[in-house]
């Protein structure tokens, strides 16, 4: 299976797409860097409709300007949602895309079903600290999202010397990042204190070995959302859809189904 891409316009912006599958509508919120379609995709999307914008900034979709905050792109999803038809639906997100998945369960319930969170940035832990990855190199970076640095698929998603056609968009992608990562202390202490508010069942996945987001910040959202469950990776980093892409797809289907 191969997911498809294609363009379409949300308030008068172009926002890049990848769909595949068939079935109940799932949203897939990416993160800072990986934002196209892959193995993970294709394992969910044999059960599920899989619906992967790309967030403004990133990749070819417009509208960077009018995202000042986490908030914007909060209302920015809600129109993707209108624009794709979701009433309502199960939403995941990774790193960035959970912190965005959280805090749109959180604001507008009635838009999210069932709600996984894997390796989200957003809560805060006195005393845990978050490693920089904005200054990080390729090695450096790979150390801190992989467990196995040195492993396929940490090269192919942070190579050495990225190609050409890859290293405009990687640019933008770090610039748009870093206007929601770069100082967010005061909104991530403000959605940990209001975690009890979010009713969507809720499942969190997380990287024992994830170097960015120590496993001390899942379990601050297991802690914090009624009824969450935590499921934690040996042997994964920061980005289980892509070093353990069967166990998650096996998580993330078994947790929609029930």
């Amino acid at each position: 299976m191969a997911g498809s891409e294609e363009i379409i316009k949300v308030g008068g912006k172009a926002i890049q797409l990848f769909t595949g599958g068939t079935g109940a509508p799932l949203l897939y919120l990416h993160g800072a860097g990986v934002y196209w379609w892959m193995p993970a995709h294709d394992l969910v999307a044999a059960r599920h409709r899989v619906l992967a914008p790309v967030h403004p900034g990133f990749g070819a979709s417009e509208g960077y300007d009018e995202i000042e905050g986490m908030d914007d792109l909060v209302f920015h999803t809600l129109d993707v949602m209108d624009a794709l038809g979701l009433e309502r639906a199960n939403v995941v997100g990774l790193s960035l895309g959970g912190w965005l998945a959280a805090e749109l369960a959180l604001r507008h319930p009635g838009r999210v079903n069932r709600l996984v969170l894997v390796d989200a940035a957003g809560t805060r832990v006195p005393g845990v600290e978050r490693e920089d990855l904005f200054m990080a190199g390729p090695a450096r970076a790979r150390g801190l999202l992989f467990a196995d640095p040195e492993s396929a698929v940490a090269r192919q998603i942070v190579p050495d010397t990225p190609p050409p056609e890859r290293l405009e968009a990687a640019l933008r992608g770090r610039e748009a990042a870093a206007r929601l990562l770069w100082n967010p202390a005061g909104s991530y202490r403000k959605l940990t204190s209001r975690l009890g508010r979010i009713k969507a069942p809720t499942l969190v996945i997380w990287g024992a070995q994830d170097r960015v987001l120590p496993p001390a910040l899942g379990q601050a959202y297991q802690r914090g959302i009624p009824g969450a469950r935590l499921e934690t990776l040996d042997g994964c980093g920061h980005l289980p859809p892509f070093e353990q892409p069967e166990r998650f797809a096996r998580l993330v289907l078994d947790f929609l189904r029930t």
